[in-house]
């Protein structure tokens, strides 16, 4: 199975958005995809196989280009367990790795999701606080948090980061 992670472009949207509906109905809506289109074009990810859309992810980053955020990944099921929500937390990171301010990365996921507690904590993503009722009445999230070291050092030598890694 040849899976390809490569930026999603504008004419992905509506597959996106089709996908979403499947796999993210109660989080994941048409204008929020498209506002992340607006603002982060180039730390959104899409996974193929064989031009057929499997997966997507984006990334993003605030206002002072410090703190990046894993916004959302999404994989259909039938191609989950398989690395490639992995390959999609490598796209963004090495994709927000560019920007030379950033010290930390933030991403929310539900106390529930172990497979992606532990995805995360292989790339050194630790708790920093759980927040109770985070998407409303008993939807709580954890946020963990992967500190960037300054500039100073190589990002290789800061946890989760891998040099050259193939998206």
């Amino acid at each position: 199975m040849e899976v390809q992670i490569e930026c999603a472009k504008k004419e992905d949207f509506a597959e996106m958005i089709t996908l979403a509906d499947l796999t993210l109905p109660d989080r994941m809506n048409l204008h929020e995809l498209k506002k992340y289109m607006e603002l982060f074009p180039e730390l959104i990810f899409k996974a193929t196989i064989h031009d057929q859309l499997i997966g997507f992810s984006c990334a993003g980053i605030d206002m002072y280009q410090t703190t990046g955020w894993l916004l959302f990944s999404n994989v259909r099921k039938e191609y989950q367990g398989q690395g490639i929500g992995k390959r999609l937390i490598e796209a963004r990171l090495q994709a927000l790795r560019r920007f030379a301010t950033l010290r930390t990365v933030l991403v929310t996921v539900s106390e529930t999701n172990q497979s992606s507690l532990r995805a995360l904590a292989a790339y050194g993503f630790r708790l920093a606080h759980a927040e109770q009722d985070y998407y409303g009445p008993g939807k709580h999230r954890h946020v963990l948090e992967l500190p960037v070291w300054p500039m100073a050092c190589s990002p290789t030598d800061s946890p989760g980061w891998k040099e050259d890694v193939s998206v």
